[in-house]
């Protein structure tokens, strides 16, 4: 009975993240009339691995990102429906491995597959699976990333923070969620490992912006500065306001509701939620810095949610 239930909730979880996903594949503009500007990039990137004469120039940031593209390039379709048929099995297999993670943390079934409903159902979901970004690749790998924590193993951590940082930066978000949860079980050791960790990837960034290919005439050295003027775009746009309301949307709601039902007392002493807290505000520190540098907008909320979902699981329970 219990695995006709699990077959008949993995066919409904597919077919709701294809209904979801599908309208918007390949930046499909009949429902929203939004282009993505660095979609045309990472395509570019698609036919720079392919060996083929590139139609849009590679620069940073989108030549650091390289290992979505990369692996893309192997699939025998257009550029965009490569990467996006790519960013569908990432998306699939994070939801595997979060399943696998709160079945860990000993969540309810029922509850399990309601909180992977909530990921699909979601705002982000629709809007940035498939309009050739590479936020699919960051998702699973810091799903990887929690689930090697939650077990405590090292080695796999240390593949999830090296691949995805192949895949995107914000992959650090991981680092804040790990040795919080390690330094509040007192797990000094292990927080020694994380550090490390740490360090080798700040050496892997600067290597990737070293050797990451680009094109002649375009700099390498770019990096996002704090302006005044990004700020008083992101305050005047409303595609920045919607994207942040509609990203934190019913899980941001589920989850402030969750957190005010925790005493101080008990979050103070709770691992995972501290852990999953400061993977929160990570994300949150993130999206300000995005804000003062950058066009601002909700993906890094989407990577957030399983943070956000731990806290929605989590019933007065000690971990």
């Amino acid at each position: 009975m219990k695995k006709n239930t699990t077959i008949k909730n993995s066919i409904i979880s597919f077919i709701l993240l294809l209904a979801v996903t599908l309208p918007r594949f390949n930046g499909n503009q009949i429902i929203v009339k939004q282009v993505s500007y660095d979609a045309k990039y990472f395509e570019s990137y698609i036919h720079y691995f392919r060996g083929e004469p590139l139609t849009q120039p590679l620069r940073p940031a989108s030549n650091w990102r390289m290992l979505t593209p990369f692996v893309a390039s192997w699939l025998p379709f257009s550029p965009a429906t490569s990467i996006n048929l790519l960013n569908l099995f990432f998306l699939m297999a994070a939801l595997f491995v979060f399943y696998k993670t709160l079945a860990h943390l000993n969540i309810q079934t029922s509850k399990i597959w309601q909180s992977l409903w909530l990921f699909i159902l979601s705002f982000p979901t629709f809007y940035y699976s498939c309009i050739s970004y590479v936020e699919p690749g960051v998702i699973f790998f810091i799903s990887m990333g929690i689930y090697a924590v939650l077990k405590e193993n090292i080695w796999l951590f240390y593949v999830s923070v090296l691949l995805g940082l192949l895949v995107k930066e914000t992959i650090v978000l991981l680092f804040p969620f790990s040795l919080t949860y390690y330094w509040v079980k007192q797990q000094k050791k292990i927080v020694l490992y994380h550090m490390f960790a740490f360090i080798l990837i700040v050496f892997e960034y600067i290597l990737i912006r070293k050797l990451a290919p680009v094109s002649e005439g375009v700099s390498a050295d770019v990096f996002w500065k704090a302006s005044f003027n990004s700020v008083q775009t992101n305050l005047y746009r409303i595609h920045t306001w919607l994207s942040f309301i509609l990203s934190f949307g019913l899980v941001g709601f589920l989850f402030v509701k969750s957190l005010l039902h925790h005493p101080l007392t008990e979050i103070k002493t709770n691992s995972l939620v501290l852990a999953s807290i400061a993977g929160i505000l990570g994300a949150m520190l993130l999206y300000l810095i995005s804000y003062f540098t950058t066009i601002a907008d909700g993906r890094i909320i989407w990577q957030s949610y399983f943070f956000l979902l731990i806290i929605i699981n989590q019933k007065k329970q000690e971990v």
